[in-house]
C-alpha cells in the first residue's frame, strides 16, 4: 500500500521534466478583461513579449524616431536671407536725399552633403532597427525564464503536496500508535514537526510562483487582474546540438552582428556627409540700391562661401577612431560568440546529465528507502528518528532534483540565446 502511495504522489512528476514545452492553449492577445482566466502556453507568452512588452514598444517608438530624422535630410535650398541699410547724405543734401539698399539672397547646397544626410538618416534608422532585435532578443529570454521559474515553481507545490500527503499519514500512524501506547509523543511531536516545515515549503513555493507569474505580466503588459494558468510543461532534455553548428548559427543569426555593421555604416555615411559639408555653398542674390541724390540701381549675383576655416577635421578624425574601434569589436564579438556558446552548451550538457542522474538513480533510491523505511517503523522496527530521516532524505532528493530541472532549463534559455534563437 505504502508502496502504491507513493506512486500516485510522484508518477505525474517523473514523467514531468525539460527541454521541450508542450504548448496546449493559445488566447486571443487581445483579451484583457478584468478577472477573466487566461490559458497562456510557452509560444504564447513569447509570441506576447515580442508584441507588448514594454522595452520592446520604447524601442520601436526610437525607430520612428530615427525614421522621422529623415525627412528634410536631402534639401538643398536653405531659408533665403534677407538684408537691407540706409543711406544717409553726409556731403550735402537733406533728408529727403535718404538713400536705402535691400537684397534678398537664397543659399544652395550643390556639394554631396544633402545626399549624405539622406544616407546617415537611413543608417540610423537600420541601427535603430538592429538594435531592437537585440531587445527581442533579451526579452525573449526574459520571459522564457520566467516561465521556466514559474512551472518550477508549481512542481515544488505538488511535490510538497505529495511530501504532505506521506507527512499526514506519518502523523495519523504516530497518533494511532500513541493512543496504542506503542510509542511515545516524541513521535507525534516530531511527525508533526515535519509536517508543519512541509506547509511552510509548500507556501514558500506558492510565493516564488507568484513572482515569477508577475514578471510575466510585467514582460507582457498584462493587467494585475488578470488571472494567467500556465499549459505549458517541462519536458526530458534531450541533447544538444554539436558546437561547431550552434557557433556557426550564431555567428549568422546574432543581431550584434547586424549592429556593429549597421553602426559601421553609419559612420561611413557621416564621414560622407562631413567630407560633403566641405564644398562651398552658392547663394543667388537680387536686391536695390538707391544712393542719396542719385539714380535707383538693381542689382543681381552670386555668393560663394569659401571653405578655408571650418574644414570639419575635428569631427572627421573622430568618425575614423570610431569607425576603427567597431571594426576590433567586430572581430573580437565573433570570438567572444564562439567562447559563449561553447561555455553555454557545456554548462546545458552538465545540468542535463545532474537531473538524469537525480532521476533516474538518487529519487527511486530515496523513495524506495522511505517506503521500507516506513514499513519497518509501522511494524515496531525502526524509531521515529530513522522515520523522519528517511523522509527528510526523499524531500531533499527531490528538492534538488527539481533545483536540477529548473536549471537546466535555464541553462537551455541562456544557450538559446547565444546561439541567436533555436
Amino acid at each position: 500500500m505504502a508502496r502504491s502511495m507513493l506512486a500516485c504522489g510522484v508518477a505525474a512528476l517523473m514523467s514531468v521534466s525539460l527541454f521541450g514545452f508542450s504548448g496546449r492553449a493559445r488566447a486571443d492577445a487581445s483579451a484583457e478583461a478584468p478577472g477573466e482566466v487566461r490559458a497562456l502556453s510557452l509560444e504564447e507568452a513569447l509570441r506576447l513579449a515580442k508584441d507588448r512588452a514594454p522595452l520592446l514598444r520604447m524601442s520601436r517608438g526610437a525607430v520612428r524616431e530615427a525614421n522621422a530624422r529623415r525627412i528634410g535630410a536631402g534639401r538643398r535650398v536653405s531659408n533665403p536671407k534677407i538684408a537691407g541699410d540706409l543711406r544717409p547724405p553726409i556731403t550735402g543734401g537733406t533728408l529727403h536725399d535718404l538713400g536705402y539698399s535691400a537684397n534678398v539672397e537664397l543659399p544652395f547646397d550643390l556639394g554631396g552633403a544633402p545626399g549624405a544626410r539622406v544616407r546617415e538618416a537611413e543608417r540610423g534608422a537600420q541601427l535603430a532597427e538592429t538594435d531592437v532585435r537585440v531587445d527581442e532578443r533579451r526579452v525573449r529570454a526574459e520571459a522564457w525564464s520566467a516561465y521556466v521559474r514559474a512551472q518550477a515553481a508549481t512542481l515544488r507545490i505538488s511535490e510538497t503536496r505529495a511530501m504532505v500527503q506521506i507527512a499526514e499519514r506519518i502523523v495519523a500512524a504516530a497518533r494511532e500508535r500513541s493512543l496504542r501506547g506503542a510509542s511515545g509523543d516524541i513521535d507525534l511531536t516530531m511527525a508533526t514537526g515535519e509536517l508543519a516545515q512541509l506547509h511552510a515549503l509548500e507556501e514558500a513555493a506558492t510565493r516564488q510562483r507568484h513572482e515569477q507569474v508577475d514578471r510575466l505580466r510585467d514582460l507582457l503588459d498584462l493587467s494585475a487582474t488578470h488571472e494567467i494558468t500556465l499549459t505549458s510543461v517541462l519536458l526530458d532534455p534531450s541533447p544538444a546540438d554539436a558546437e561547431s553548428a550552434l557557433t556557426k548559427k550564431a555567428l549568422a543569426a546574432r543581431p550584434e552582428f547586424a549592429q556593429i555593421k549597421t553602426k559601421i555604416a553609419l559612420l561611413d555615411a557621416t564621414r560622407e556627409r562631413l567630407e560633403g559639408e566641405n564644398f562651398p555653398r552658392i547663394g543667388l542674390y537680387a536686391g536695390v540700391d538707391a544712393a542719396p541724390v542719385s539714380p535707383i540701381f538693381g542689382l543681381v549675383g552670386l555668393s560663394l562661401e569659401l571653405p578655408v576655416i571650418h574644414r570639419q577635421a575635428g569631427p572627421r578624425a573622430v568618425v575614423a577612431e570610431s569607425r576603427a574601434i567597431e571594426e576590433e569589436r567586430l572581430m573580437l564579438q565573433a570570438r567572444q560568440v564562439a567562447r559563449d556558446v561553447s561555455a553555454a552548451r557545456r554548462l546545458y550538457e552538465s545540468r542535463r546529465a545532474e537531473y538524469r542522474t537525480l532521476t533516474d538513480a538518487a529519487l527511486p533510491a530515496a523513495e524506495r528507502t522511505l517506503e521500507l523505511v516506513e514499513v519497518g517503523w509501522l511494524a515496531g522496527r525502526f524509531d521515529i528518528f530513522r522515520m523522519t530521516s528517511a523522509a527528510r532524505d526523499a524531500a531533499r532528493v527531490r528538492t534538488i532534483r527539481l533545483d536540477a530541472l529548473e536549471a537546466a532549463w535555464l541553462a537551455h534559455v541562456d544557450l538559446d540565446r547565444n546561439v541567436g534563437g533555436q
